[in-house]
């Protein structure tokens, strides 16, 4: 006869460290698509601004504009291409090991 003694604590705790790996992951995943939806938004605002430049509504260049409001959001300008009226833009950041991109165009159409 075999002694089953303290199986029931080993189910428990293995349980809970299923559940924590879970939590762990589900957290991890939502942290990255808050950050990446908070990319979007800054590059749209970084967009607009440059568009605003480009128009003669605000002062100065609008990639220097677009490199001065990723500078302050902690983003990196990739990219910014004025076609036309037109203004595009790409950026970066790097959270948690994760590089991820961002890309907005802003200008009348």
């Amino acid at each position: 006869m075999r002694n089953d003694a303290g199986a029931g604590t080993m189910l428990a705790l293995g349980l809970l460290i299923a559940t924590l790996g879970i939590f762990s992951a589900g957290s991890f995943i939502s942290f990255q698509l808050l950050a990446n939806t908070r990319l979007q938004a800054t590059t749209d605002s970084i967009a607009l601004a440059s568009a605003d430049a480009l128009r003669g509504v605000s002062s100065g260049y609008p990639c220097i504009v677009a490199k001065d409001i990723a500078v302050n959001n902690q983003l990196v300008l990739e990219r910014c291409r004025i076609v036309g009226f037109e203004v595009f833009i790409e950026t970066s950041v790097k959270q948690a090991g994760i590089v991820q991109t961002a890309r907005a165009r802003a200008g009348p159409s």
